[in-house]
């Protein structure tokens, strides 16, 4: 059942585009900044094909929002010593960490409104669900001896197929931003991932700042 309802949401803006004028297409992509739930925070990036379907015949400035991006969302764990204690307390010795920038196939449908400024300008507001497809990411183990880094070590090809993250995720989130003459946008935003994408028991919840430009044709 969930994977039918998930076709549909994922089908049906692109049905609907046969049917309506005021659609428009466009490139997208920016800034990550994931700080998941009980890990430390890890830059990434975003970037694929958005389209906006005009809904005037609700309300004057309302549209639907939506896309389809490769999205990273990449978290490091805390560094941890073999004799106990962490790196933040400045102890000497042999210290691990493991991080990952998993990539998953990102696609936000959101309801948006549309602010008229000036001329050539409009400000806009866009919130919803976005649905998260794993694709691929390794998860690497750093050694660091006395605080020098001295070796990286992949322990797992893809974090998606070595029982280590969930491959299915979604959540809500939120864009804020300008419209510069009906092409160029730049917007601010954040997700919130509802689900624990972490299969080992520790709470992984995707929490990620973003920041975008988009071109509109």
């Amino acid at each position: 059942m969930k994977k039918v309802v998930f076709t549909l949401l994922f089908i049906l803006p692109f049905g609907l585009m046969g049917h309506a004028q005021d659609f428009r297409l466009g490139i997208t992509g920016g800034y990550n900044l994931n700080s998941p739930s009980a890990y430390e925070s890890q830059s990434g990036f975003h970037g694929g094909i958005k389209g906006e379907l005009g809904l005037p015949q609700v309300s004057k400035g309302l549209y639907l929002d939506f896309g389809v991006l490769l999205s990273s969302h990449g978290w490091k764990s805390p560094g941890y010593y073999v004799n106990g204690g962490y790196v933040n307390q400045n102890k000497p010795g042999i210290s691990y960490e493991h991080k990952s920038n998993p990539y998953f196939l990102n696609i936000p449908i959101h309801i948006g409104y549309k602010f008229p400024v000036s001329r050539n300008m409009n400000m806009f507001v866009h919130a919803g669900p976005y649905f998260n497809i794993g694709l691929f990411g390794k998860l690497q183990e750093v050694q660091t001896v006395n605080k020098e880094k001295q070796s990286v070590v992949t322990t797992a090809n893809n974090v998606f197929s070595s029982d280590i993250l969930q491959r299915f995720d979604w959540g809500l989130g939120f864009r804020a931003g300008v419209e510069i003459v009906r092409h160029i946008q730049l917007a601010v935003g954040y997700d919130w991932g509802m689900k624990n994408i972490n299969k080992n028991g520790v709470d992984c919840k995707n929490r990620t700042f973003v920041a975008s430009c988009t071109y509109m044709f």
